[in-house]
């Protein structure tokens, strides 16, 4: 047992620091000195369903985006029930450059609306987001497009959480889940294996998306449309990662546990479709981080247990470490969306990260051992 935990503690040391911590480090950013910085035409592509209460702010800071060059933006509608579409018309009416489509019927998820959206646009630059998302700043479409001009084919962006007062708890998790499978998914596209992006803030050429067969590979689920097609087609040479806060989109989180748990268990399925690679590091990853506390645990109550709570201090040392560069940029609890990105966080952020850290890392086990498991029921039951 002994020997057992100091190689889960091994693996969780060489983990956070040659892979998780680089996740924040060293991001693309736009050359200001290059004159042809910000002039590529691009596309942006928001797909929606019922979401009156959100879609009129994501419009506005999309379109009060400070951008040189020309883009335009494609707002598809998702077979809305609610008043969306009369939400996003009139914006159609005053722009120019804004287009809403309506594909007619789909199947489950986004797939359908996203690949229409992105058959109908006019630019082979595409930047995706989600109608619950606003930009943190008027540069946001800059910092993700201009990697494009420059090369990439793949760009991932950041998409934190903002706080609900009226559910700390539930915020606070999401917000913590959030921020640490951007670590891996930043962190281990930083060390060559880009495996995933997340559709609330990513960028892609079309060439990219039709390299993919677009969705057609994991067409039978109705999640994957970010992270399988990031998997199944990024190369470490052509992928950007942007983490500058002016480049993060902010969403709200879920408001219930009933709704976190079906969201989570959605995404949770299509995990078995990524490369073994990915799921072998993956799967050591997790499995040391439940080994590690389990073992850890156990020998509390053996005489070894000063090297469990050494071992344990200096793990959260470092954690705390790696999570207060995501952490401290923005303070959500006086986020609004016009708040100036990449403002250092509140004191209360920075006197309760350890804190925060200590109490959600040990939660990351249990949460993920039961989304894994309900991950596995037939969509149907979702």
């Amino acid at each position: 047992m002994f020997y057992l935990f100091l190689l889960a503690a091994a693996v969780q040391v060489v983990s956070w620091m040659a892979v998780l911590r680089a996740g924040y480090r060293r991001g693309v950013e736009p050359d200001q000195q290059d004159p042809a910085s910000g002039t590529a035409a691009v596309s942006v592509i928001v797909c929606f369903h019922n979401e009156q209460e959100t879609i009129g702010p994501c419009v506005d800071r999309i379109l009060a985006q400070v951008y040189p060059g020309e883009f335009e933006l494609v707002l598809v509608d998702d077979n809305s029930t609610d008043n969306s579409a009369s939400i996003v018309h009139p914006f159609e009416i005053r722009h120019g450059h804004v287009r809403l489509l309506q594909p007619g019927p789909t199947r489950a998820g986004k797939k359908d609306a996203l690949a229409y959206g992105i058959y109908a646009a006019k630019h082979d630059f595409l930047v995706l987001t989600d109608a619950d998302c606003v930009p943190a700043s008027s540069h946001w479409l800059w910092f993700m497009a201009d990697p494009l001009r420059r090369g990439a084919e793949l760009v991932l962006g950041v998409s934190p959480y903002t706080a609900d007062k009226t559910n700390m708890l539930l915020s606070a998790w999401q917000r913590f889940e959030a921020t640490y499978v951007s670590l891996k998914y930043l962190g281990f596209a930083r060390t060559g294996m880009p495996y995933m992006g997340v559709g609330r803030n990513l960028a892609y050429r079309r060439s990219f998306y039709e390299r993919a067969g677009g969705f057609a590979a994991h067409a039978d689920l109705p999640g994957g449309d970010d992270d399988l097609l990031v998997s199944a087609t990024a190369q470490r040479e052509a992928t950007a990662r942007v983490v500058h806060p002016a480049a993060w989109t902010y969403s709200a989180p879920q408001p219930g546990w009933r709704a976190y748990f079906r969201q989570r268990a959605r995404h949770q399925s299509v995990g078995i479709r990524y490369p073994a690679r990915a799921q072998w590091m993956l799967g050591g990853l997790a499995l040391s981080h439940g080994l590690f506390y389990l073992l850890g645990f156990y020998l509390l109550f053996t005489p070894d247990w000063p090297i469990a709570l050494a071992a344990y201090g200096l793990r959260l040392l470092l954690l705390v470490y790696v999570y207060a560069t995501p952490y401290l940029r923005t303070d959500p609890l006086t986020y609004s969306g016009g708040a100036t990105a990449g403002a250092e966080g509140g004191w209360k952020s920075k006197v309760f990260l350890p804190l925060t850290v200590a109490f959600f890392d040990a939660w990351v086990g249990p949460m993920y051992l039961y989304l894994a498991v309900a991950g596995l029921r037939p969509a149907r039951n979702w």
